[in-house]
């Protein structure tokens, strides 16, 4: 009896070291979602301009479809197109290389936001594709929330339920490129 109980407390401790910080799909698309806002509001502190605002908008909505592979990080999904989307902006004359560099800027703090939920927050929850199809949902929905396109007022104050953690590790990354 004492051995049955000593191997059902030793798979207990496994199961629930297993879920250790391991989110729900619902916690998942809410932190995602306070990040994103956290995110689009670094972004907004960025002089960009109101044509390049619209094509990061664009970029973003683009990328959402895209859910990485397993171990494949977001940066490594979503930045080819956002090079892609820039570089055919560019060849077309719809935007300099200038405005291009700051494009794929602003894009790139938005990457480190996502990402940030997969190596800071969630270790283990990139295995997981339901999980990061809902850090991407909850991750660009509230980014766009506060990127919004140029006709929009831009608020430059940060929205009560952005993720402030994720605001200054994201913030701190800008800062550390100046």
């Amino acid at each position: 009896m004492k051995k049955i109980l000593a191997v059902i407390a030793a798979v207990a401790s496994i199961i629930f070291a297993g879920c250790d910080k391991m989110p729900s799909e619902a916690t998942m698309e809410t932190t995602a979602t306070a990040v994103g806002k956290a995110a689009g509001y670094v972004a907004n502190q960025t002089k960009i301009d109101d044509k390049s605002r619209t094509v990061v908008i664009e970029i973003m909505t683009k990328a959402q479809t895209v859910v990485p592979s397993s171990g494949q990080s977001f940066a490594d999904a979503w930045t080819p197109i956002a090079k892609e989307i820039t570089d055919k902006l560019v060849a077309e004359g719809k935007i300099d290389a200038a405005q291009s560099l700051l494009i794929n800027g602003a894009f790139s703090v938005a990457v480190k936001g996502i990402d940030y939920i997969f190596t800071v927050r969630y270790p283990k929850a990139g295995k997981y594709n339901e999980l990061v199809a809902a850090a991407a949902r909850g991750f660009t929905g509230g980014f766009l929330t506060v990127f919004t396109p140029s006709n929009a007022a831009v608020s430059k104050s940060a929205p009560s339920d952005y993720d402030k953690e994720a605001y200054e590790y994201l913030l701190s990354t800008v800062e550390n490129k100046k």
